[in-house]
C-alpha cells in the first residue's frame, strides 16, 4: 500500500493490477470504514481510498471554509494526479453527495458508478436545522457524546448491539476534529440537488440501501433509481446507514457482481 497526500488529502493507494476502485466514505467517518472493502476487492482491482477533506488524516487545513464543490474537486484531482482515466467510484452517505455531484458534472470520468444509503434531494428546512444544531452541539458541548449519540443513527438496533463494529466506529470517531466535522457538515448542508439531473447520465450505476437505515430511508434510494437511466437496485435487508459495515458479505458481493456484469 503506498499512503500519501496531494492537496492535502491523504490517499490510499493499494496498486492491485484490476481497473481503478475508489472509495469515498461516510461522515463523520473515514477511509477505515472500507476495511472489509479493500481485503476483498484489492487483489481484483486497483483499490484507492481516501479522507475527505477534514475527516481523518486530511485535517491539516489551512481553511476549513469548503463546499461540496471543493470536495468535487478533490475526488477530480486524484483522479488527476494518479492518472486513473475512467474509475469505478463507490461513495456512501456524504461520499455519495460527493459523488452524485461529481457524475452531474462530469460523467465522462466515470466506468461506473456505486450509491451506497445516499440521496440525491437537496436539504430541506427540517434537515437544515438539524444540520445547525449539531454544529453548534459540536462547537459547544462533549465531541464524543454528540457523535456516540448520532451513531444509533447510523446502523441499525441490532448492529448496535454488535460491541466489535460499535467499537470501531466510535474510535474512528473520536479521531475526528470538531473543526473539520462542523465544516463538512456545512458542505454537506450547502450542497446542491442532483435527483432531476440525474436523468442526462447513462453511466452504469448500482444502488444499495440498508433496509433499515433511518439516515436516508431506501425510499430516497428508489427515487435515484428512477432517474437513472442505466441503474441496479439491491436492497441489503438487515443493514442500518453503515451497510457496508453492517453486512461486508452482502455488500461486497452486491458490488462485485455489479462490477463484473460490466465486463
Amino acid at each position: 500500500m503506498n499512503t500519501f497526500k496531494f492537496n492535502g488529502i491523504s490517499i490510499n493507494d493499494y496498486e492491485g493490477n484490476g481497473k481503478p476502485l475508489i472509495f469515498i466514505h461516510a461522515y463523520p467517518l473515514c477511509s477505515r470504514m472500507w476495511d472489509d472493502q479493500v481485503s476483498y476487492f484489492k487483489d481484483k482491482f486497483r483499490v484507492i481510498t481516501y479522507d475527505i477533506r477534514g475527516l481523518g488524516y486530511s485535517n491539516e487545513l489551512s481553511d476549513y471554509q469548503f463546499t461540496m464543490e471543493d470536495l468535487v474537486n478533490d475526488l477530480f484531482s486524484i483522479m488527476d494526479e494518479m492518472k486513473l482515466g475512467k474509475a469505478n467510484v463507490c461513495g456512501l452517505s456524504v461520499g455519495g453527495y460527493i459523488l452524485l455531484r461529481a457524475l452531474v458534472r462530469d460523467s465522462n470520468r466515470f466506468s461506473s458508478v456505486i450509491l451506497a444509503d445516499t440521496k440525491s434531494e437537496g436539504e430541506d428546512n427540517e434537515s437544515l436545522i438539524g444540520r445547525s444544531k449539531m454544529i453548534m452541539d459540536l462547537k459547544t458541548d462533549n465531541k464524543d457524546k454528540v457523535l456516540n449519540e448520532f451513531l444509533k443513527k447510523l446502523i441499525s438496533e441490532e448492529s448496535y448491539k454488535n460491541e466489535k463494529l460499535r467499537s470501531f466506529i466510535e474510535t474512528m470517531m473520536s479521531w475526528m476534529d470538531v473543526k473539520g466535522l462542523c465544516a463538512v457538515l456545512m458542505a454537506i448542508a450547502t450542497r446542491t440537488s442532483t435527483l432531476f439531473e440525474l436523468k442526462k447520465t447513462d453511466v452504469p450505476a448500482l444502488i444499495i440501501a440498508g433496509k433499515l437505515d433511518a439516515v436516508t430511508p431506501p425510499v430516497r434510494s428508489y427515487y435515484m433509481n428512477e432517474n437513472l437511466k442505466n441503474s441496479v437496485f439491491n436492497i441489503i435487508p438487515a443493514a442500518g446507514h453503515l451497510s457496508n459495515m453492517e453486512a461486508p458479505v452482502e455488500f461486497n458481493k452486491a458490488v462485485e457482481k455489479f462490477l463484473l456484469n460490466l465486463g
